[in-house]
């Protein structure tokens, strides 16, 4: 009760922290606050400021328009501080605040990276360090990638005097590059002036002042109005700043992700927006529209998709308008822009080019000095008055004084988040209630044009193992950026399927022969291809690639939207290692309950009870301890090992204790494997095929006839995993679809009862003629009379009864008595024993597990399952049925947890534990120890 006492505490404190970030972007005042989030702030109005200002400063909202005016009075300062605090973050540049940030305290993206890497270098922090973004973006404007930066901090250390190891450190700055690199640029995008001095307009070119002029009397331009080397010449210089502005009609295309850098996610909000946008986002939907199916303000989207697409990681859909002008009115000097091949290593030329300039530095010279400046200057990484590039900065919106800021010192970079939130509170010492406005920018952007292929899609669903497959795999040379997009993205469409499976096609399964487990990767890029080229021509829309991780990054209700406006169905690629939190709600091939981390255990222990088949097995609870090999396992060498978190394994059976300490960590099911090696497998379709030979055998086996009751296997799609351990498999002749779990002996409140009752059961009780195992513990206690080897059992007394109604039958059919052979104990004639046949029930395969989805690791299998989504499966009539049996198809599965969490004939039984399962919670842990022997599934004593 305590845990989930926990719980709720936690998902209401969740929520409420929702809803005061929802009122800081709505500007709900403290006077209009909620009672409920009065409350959780202790009817404290200051600490609802403290949240306002530093909420404001981590989101990078404006000043003006929002509530931080009204708590903080200072603009220039909320501006230093929110480019300071995104550096100590090591956040991406705040493009959307650059017509303040830029013109207002010249920060520029180039040395604002600038700062951001020489934190990293002083702190020699590894390049893992940045988030994804982050590393993109300094790879653009910076040129320093991973290499780069090993060779960065390579120099720092050649460079650093064995005397110095424990004073003064050099200066990062001098050994980071002085000038960007050229970015790539879309005529569509629009120049702005930037900070500019009368320093600046001494050393620039005429041509340059032209366009300088032209910006400062007419506003933005459009770059390709404009000459494109005069362009890259300003940027470069610092002189302007690039915007890509975007509509609410504009659409855009995602294509394999080039100069994506994987090291890791900050988590932020504007990260967890890009995702969102990249998994969501197709050229059918205009980004209003993707705004709306998101539930995300419009302006939000639209910076994290003008973002996207200056990293090029995007691209906006041209329209009529931008095809027919494309050449009219457009310089020249733009024919050929997207030719131009962008450098492939870093430009490291020195940082302040108007010290160079002066000494008539060519611009375009590459030069990487190794050695650092030897007068030692102050560290100038501060954002304050004094930016980067050595610039004083002038503040036209700032009229009222500020303190200075003080310069950083080299351990500037060991302070907390801890000391970083006192700081950002100690600006919130004088507030005021003034509030200011600005004028809003606005931009216009031509209606976006309709996409090529129209219609809902198939979604194959596939998990970060296949894409690590491709990835590891060195399977083709371009294979690898469209499994980096399957990763980060989480989605490939079906604009780009073509390059994608001209790459598998260069895959083949005769260049894996001899390399081992090299060999599944090659076989799972061989079948995705014939699987997407067997799925993509059902719709007319065509297929796309979907990642369940990216999917589950949605919350479910935003997520139910995007698929329910995009696809038909989904078809899951199978066996899945994500977690699958809520059940789709459009039709799926694939699992019909949700994932967490104790299904796989479940399920296959469900699987065995409602077919009566499968390999001996032991669910063990937490914290159970192995003293001696189970019973059950005697006879078996080997035993496969589901643990949580990880895949199953193979353990030999003598090592069994090795278990103890995995169970100290949580539950584990072992099943029997094989005798003296490892079983073999075999894998088959279903729905089974009544024409095909081969299928008929396994469509009378009797666990797929007993599993094809209760679940449709017509309808679904899947396989069945057969296992051949060397045991024949008996099977259960009472089958009993209802799991009641006794309470033992021992445990029972009448246990003392007198066990003197009749020996002689009914004859209607005689129905079980399989021997079972005593219960040990009457013989672990001494008896207080009779004999020691005195025992009374029902199941013993069964057995008696049958033996001599056999041995009644046996001299009433007067056989002759003759030789007699020992078979456990119980003598029989050789004749007799000659003829027995094996019971119809006996198999030599059992089951083992049962997957629903597209296997991506036979061929055979993918094949059959292909051809039946393509024939038949795929139709209207199917889909209309299919979600409703995979709802039968959940509540039995609940229901069969259910009876394994508690005793029936246990008074002490909670109540939760007998109401039935919610399809929306994850499924509980094993509470008692299960075992599934001779085809049932009972409690385990411990023997």
């Amino acid at each position: 009760m305590t845990s989930t006492t926990t719980t709720t505490t936690t998902t209401e404190s969740g929520n409420c922290q929702l809803q005061l970030q929802l009122c800081v972007r709505g500007n709900v005042p403290w006077q209009e606050l909620p009672v409920h989030l009065r409350s959780m702030l202790h009817d404290n109005r200051r600490d609802y400021e403290k949240f306002v200002f530093n909420y404001s400063l981590k989101n990078q909202l404006r000043f003006r328009g929002n509530l931080a005016s009204k708590v903080f009075r200072q603009e220039q300062r909320y501006y230093e501080l929110l480019i300071q605090k995104n550096i100590n973050g090591l956040g991406v540049f705040p493009y959307h605040l650059a017509d303040i940030v830029t013109k207002g305290l010249r920060v520029t993206p180039f040395n604002y990276y600038l700062d951001v890497l020489s934190q990293l270098l002083r702190s020699d922090k590894s390049y893992d360090t940045l988030p994804n973004f982050t590393a993109a973006d300094c790879l653009r404007v910076l040129g320093i990638g991973r290499n780069e930066y090993l060779a960065l901090i390579s120099d720092l250390k050649t460079h650093t005097p064995r005397s110095l190891l424990f004073s003064a450190k050099p200066n990062p700055l001098d050994f980071l590059p002085r000038l960007p690199v050229r970015v790539h640029m879309e005529p569509w995008w629009r120049l702005d002036i930037g900070y500019v001095l009368e320093t600046d307009i001494r050393l620039v070119t005429p041509g340059e002042r032209s366009l300088l002029d032209d910006l400062i009397d007419f506003g933005a331009q459009p770059a390709g109005k404009c000459d494109y080397q005069v362009v890259q010449s300003l940027y470069r210089k610092g002189l302007i700043y690039l915007d890509v502005p975007i509509s609410g009609e504009d659409r855009i295309s995602i294509p394999p992700l080039r100069n994506f850098v994987m090291n890791r996610v900050s988590g932020d909000y504007f990260e967890n927006l890009l995702y969102k946008i990249f998994v969501s986002a197709d050229e059918q939907m205009s980004i209003a529209e993707l705004a709306q199916m998101l539930q995300l303000e419009l302006d939000s989207v639209k910076q994290a998709v003008s973002f996207i697409c200056r990293l090029g990681f995007a691209q906006r859909k041209q329209t009529e308008h931008d095809q027919t002008g494309h050449g009219h009115g457009q310089h020249a000097s733009w024919a050929d822009y997207n030719e131009q091949e962008l450098p492939q290593t870093p430009q490291i030329t020195p940082l302040n080019y108007n010290l160079l300039a002066s000494s008539s530095f060519d611009l375009d010279q590459q030069s990487s000095p190794k050695t650092p400046k030897k007068d030692k200057e102050k560290d100038s990484s501060s954002i304050g008055y004094l930016s980067s590039d050595g610039n004083t900065s002038d503040f036209s919106f700032a009229n009222m004084a500020t303190p200075t800021v003080p310069t950083h010192s080299n351990n500037s970079n060991n302070h907390n988040n801890n000391s970083d939130d006192q700081e950002l509170s100690s600006e919130l010492e004088d507030v005021s209630e003034r509030t200011t406005t600005t004028k809003p920018v606005t931009v216009s952007a031509p209606i976006a044009s309709t996409s090529v292929k129209s219609g809902k899609r198939v979604g194959f669903l596939f998990d970060s193992t296949l894409t690590a497959f491709l990835m590891m795999g060195n399977l083709s040379p371009g294979l690898k950026n469209h499994a980096v997009t399957m990763f980060e993205v989480g989605k490939l469409c079906e604009e780009s399927l073509d390059s994608f499976l001209a790459e598998l096609e260069q895959v083949s399964l005769l260049d894996a022969e001899g390399e081992g487990d090299v060999s599944r990767y090659f076989a799972h890029a061989v079948i995705l291809r014939s699987t997407i080229c067997s799925l993509r021509p059902l719709l007319p829309g065509g297929l796309d690639l979907l990642r369940l991780e990216c999917l589950e990054g949605l919350d479910w209700q935003t997520r139910d939207r995007v698929l329910e406006k995009k696809y038909k169905f989904i078809v899951s690629a199978t066996p899945l290692t994500a977690t699958l939190s809520h059940m789709f709600s459009i039709p799926f091939f694939g699992q019909f309950m949700r994932s967490s981390d104790a299904t796989t255990m479940w399920s296959k222990l469900f699987y065995n009870h409602i077919t009566g088949y499968g390999p001996p097995s032991l669910l063990l609870c937490r914290g159970t301890v192995l003293k001696t090999l189970p019973r059950l396992f005697l006879g078996y060498g080997k035993l496969l090992v589901n643990i949580l978190h990880s895949d199953a394994y193979v353990l030999n059976s003598e090592n069994f204790r090795n278990l103890n300490e995995q169970l100290k960590n949580g539950c584990i099911l072992l099943q029997g494997y094989g005798i003296r090696s490892a079983g073999q497998l075999h894998y088959e379709s279903f729905p089974f095929q009544a024409t095909d030979a081969r299928q008929a055998k396994w469509a009378t086996h009797r666990a797929v006839q007993k599993l094809a009751e209760h679940l449709d296997l017509r309808r679904q799609c899947g396989y069945i995993t057969f296992l051949n351990t060397g045991v024949p498999d008996l099977g259960c002749e009472e089958y009993e679809l209802q799991v009641k779990l006794k309470l033992p002996q021992r445990k029972r409140p009448q246990a003392s009862a007198a066990t003197s009752k009749s020996n002689v059961p009914n004859a209607d009780q005689l129905t079980s003629y399989q021997l079972k195992s005593p219960d040990e513990n009457h013989f672990a206690a001494t008896p207080e009379h009779g004999p020691a080897n005195e025992y009374t059992s029902a199941d013993c007394t069964q057995l008696l009864a049958s033996e001599l109604a056999n041995c009644n039958q046996s001299s009433s059919s007067h056989i002759i008595r003759g030789e007699l052979i020992s078979e456990n104990s119980v003598e029989l004639p050789i004749n007799q024993f000659a003829e027995l046949s094996p019971e119809p029930s006996t198999e030599e395969w059992t089951l083992l597990e049962v997957n629903f989805g597209v296997p991506l690791f036979d061929v055979d299998t993918n094949t059959r399952i292909c051809e039946q989504l393509v024939q038949q499966l795929s139709s209207d009539a199917n889909l209309e049925t299919l979600p409703e049996c995979a709802q039968e198809a959940q509540a039995l599965f609940l229901e069969f947890v259910r009876q394994c969490l508690y005793f029936e004939d246990d008074p002490a039984t909670p109540a939760q534990f007998r109401e039935p399962l919610q399809p929306t919670r994850p499924l509980p842990h094993p509470r008692i120890n299960l075992a599934f022997e001779n085809g049932r599934v009972g409690y385990w004593n411990g023997r």
